[in-house]
């Protein structure tokens, strides 16, 4: 008997269907997973109506099948097409366990097979842009210490999430020690991305912490979120949300605010530059990913130890080679050169051959 005559299986429409699965993962979900996989079934939504799939009853392999089409015939990245293709075949494996579609279904979707580097964006402020915003904002009076300048500074030395940078006390910045502590507090509303796991504490080198102990002595919003907590980075509401984060990133990074206009656009006319809400319609403004891959670059371009700018930015080693780290062939050298450039086979057999120069060098 075909699923669509089952007396036990009802023939729910597209988005009850889709409802029921997400209020059933629900408790099990963390972060933003609810919120990842509404947006890729909100696609297959608008992909069933188009294709007249009402109903689960309308879903034959033929007709799921052409999702793939679909999302190819659209403007995505392939790594946005093949998490929107995995997301939805959890979801038609999920209604083939209750019964309300034949098993097998999910396997009209395959998913696109991508090359190393078609599994990441490319998409990345390169560490000398991050610096040229910096070295403008520090040294503009009228810029200096503001919430964008700030943000940033914390956003390029550290590279957190906007989870990470919303979830901030003033209480969690130590001026003293120049350190800033991101904690998991899901109780009040700010949970880390993986929770405690992702619970850490970071140092902040001296001109860095200067303009943060500036920002709060002078520009810092003086706000409470409805929990009573004062975040670092307030709004004028109290805690911001992550798409407010997103818009600060996005004014902090308009190239007018640095240079002449790239679009040949006057900024006190220019609608990008005079509505926070519009920044993002810059071609040439960023969000806050690619400010954290080039911050992540430019830390291992320092040399730095790969575990340690995994923790300091909350992933891992294997997700940072995998999906952030893309140095280009002259930065890659440089990271080696230093490992490389003195050894001589003649000379070094052993680890402790270069150890003991080393040592050498450093008594004299």
């Amino acid at each position: 008997m075909s699923r669509a005559t089952r007396r036990d299986s009802p023939d729910l429409k597209i988005e009850e269907a889709i409802e029921k699965f997400v209020a059933r993962n629900r408790p099990d979900w963390k972060g933003e997973t609810e919120r990842t996989y509404r947006k890729s079934l909100d696609t297959f939504e608008t992909f069933a109506e188009e294709a007249e799939i009402d109903t689960l009853g309308d879903m034959d392999l033929w007709s799921v099948g052409d999702y793939t089409d679909y999302l190819l015939g659209r403007d995505y990245a392939k790594i946005t097409i093949q998490s929107k293709q995995k997301q939805t075949r959890r979801w038609i494996k999920w209604l083939e366990g209750q019964g309300l579609v034949n098993v097998g279904t999910h396997l009209a979707i395959e998913p696109l097979k991508l090359e190393d580097a078609e599994q990441t964006s490319s998409d990345t402020l390169e560490p000398e842009e991050i610096k040229s915003y910096l070295v403008y904002y520090r040294e503009a009076p009228q810029w200096r210490a503001t919430r964008r300048h700030a943000l940033l500074e914390v956003t390029g030395h550290v590279a957190p999430r906007r989870g990470g940078i919303r979830a901030l006390d003033v209480r969690d910045w130590d001026s003293e020690e120049r350190t800033l502590s991101f904690r998991n507090r899901p109780e009040t509303g700010t949970r880390l991305k993986k929770g405690d796991q992702h619970e850490r504490k970071v140092v902040l080198a001296p001109e860095p912490a200067q303009i943060l102990d500036e920002f709060v002595a002078k520009h810092r919003l003086r706000k409470h979120d409805e929990h009573g907590r004062s975040p670092l980075f307030a709004s004028r509401q109290g805690r911001p949300t992550k798409s407010t984060i997103t818009n600060w990133i996005y004014q902090a990074t308009l190239p007018c605010v640095k240079q002449q206009c790239p679009h040949s656009r006057e900024p006190h006319k220019c609608e990008w530059a005079a509505k926070q809400t519009m920044a993002s319609q810059c071609p040439s403004s960023s969000s806050p990913h690619p400010i954290r891959r080039g911050s992540i670059t430019w830390q291992l371009n320092l040399g730095r130890d790969l575990e340690d700018v995994a923790e300091r930015a909350a992933t891992t080693p294997d997700v940072l080679r995998r999906y952030y780290d893309r140095p280009d062939l002259d930065a890659a050298l440089r990271r080696r050169i230093t490992d490389f450039e003195g050894i001589d086979i003649t000379e070094h057999s052993e680890p402790t051959d270069i150890d003991g120069e080393i040592n050498d060098e450093e008594d004299r």
